[in-house]
């Protein structure tokens, strides 16, 4: 393990949470290859060693895959999202469901598994948790909702149904997640939360992804050089994946059968301004752009996280230290700039 996750797992470590009530479960979670599944795993791998839980793991993954790590606690099964895939005698007691496409190229090559993972396998493992008296937390999306001018409350699936006209097929099909999510809990009370991500970004994702973080990451490696290709004014939250993985649990262990925003709103900025910010961090990178000139439209992804922060959740890492950190793990330059 990476000095910069050993860090991060050690301030997930002395959060002030109540874990003895992970001690002894078994928790079922898919998308553990992705890369927020995989940094949660690991999180979860060194929770369990260090604070003794008993924890038992279980990572769902197709079966074209390799597994990419292992550990004592996990227990990897195999096969297709759209079929029954869990083994007959498994029992879970918690079920993450983080298994989608999430950035723009694997979203554009493979929009039929945009439907798969968040409608089919929702509803099979909301029958899954209502069988086996589990708890189920769903890994939904800021593309919910419209673009607004300021920090975004949360809304009820059911009414952002009624008011959304210009989602995506992936903001739509979180929504209908979310809905199925909504109706099992109304209408059979399964336990069933969901967090909505808003732009988590950190260790290990692709550089290659189509998201203007790592693109301005694997920008200032290969040349020095940041290109703004949009109008730069887009305004969205920055949210390291250490404060998310906080946040989830925080959800997990103290929250109740709702939706929760989930992001660092302390962390705003527009494009332009992260580019800038990144390309001095790195050793002042030059910026190029923006190429496009700003429109009137709004478009700003900012959540408002009261709903999160009621539970006790403070996010600990700002902008310039989720830019270090992130430069850190891919060059090691993120610190001689300090």
């Amino acid at each position: 393990m990476s000095i910069g996750l050993s860090r991060d797992f050690e301030e997930l470590e002395g959060l002030s949470l109540p874990w003895e009530r992970l001690r002894g479960k078994t928790v079922l979670l898919t998308g553990g290859t992705g890369f927020v599944g995989r940094y949660l795993t690991q999180a979860l791998c060194h929770l369990n060693a260090r604070k003794g839980l008993g924890l038992e793991l279980v990572l769902f993954h197709r079966g074209s895959t390799e597994l990419p790590y292992f550990d004592p606690a996990i227990r990897w099964i195999k096969g297709s999202i759209t079929e029954e895939f869990l083994p007959g005698g498994l029992l879970p007691d918690i079920i993450i469901h983080g298994a989608s496409p999430g950035n723009r190229r694997s979203i554009r090559s493979r929009p039929m598994d945009i439907v798969d993972t968040n409608i089919l396998a929702t509803r099979y493992l909301l029958e899954c948790a209502g069988k086996h008296g589990a708890q189920l937390l769903f890994f939904s999306s800021a593309e919910v909702y419209p673009r607004n001018r300021g920090p975004i409350p949360e809304t009820e699936a059911s009414v952002l149904a009624e008011q959304s006209t210009q989602l995506t097929l992936y903001g739509s099909c979180k929504l209908a997640g979310e809905l199925l999510c909504e109706q099992y809990l109304c209408q059979r009370q399964v336990r069933c939360q969901v967090v909505r991500l808003f732009s988590i970004y950190g260790p290990g994702e692709a550089l290659v992804s189509g998201r203007c973080f790592p693109d301005f990451l694997r920008q200032t490696m290969e040349n020095r050089r940041i290109t703004v290709t949009g109008p730069g004014t887009q305004m969205r939250s920055f949210c390291y994946l250490s404060d998310f993985v906080s946040g989830l649990l925080y959800v997990l262990l103290k929250g109740e059968d709702t939706v929760y925003n989930v992001g660092n709103e302390d962390n705003t900025s527009s494009i332009l301004g992260l580019a800038h910010q990144m390309a001095v961090l790195s050793g002042n990178c030059e910026v190029v752009g923006p190429l496009v000139q700003s429109s009137a439209q709004v478009d700003s992804l900012v959540p408002d996280t009261t709903r999160l922060r009621t539970l006790g959740w403070v996010p600990k890492v700002s902008l310039e230290e989720c830019i270090r950190r992130c430069l850190e793990s891919c060059t090691g330059i993120g610190r001689e700039s300090k």
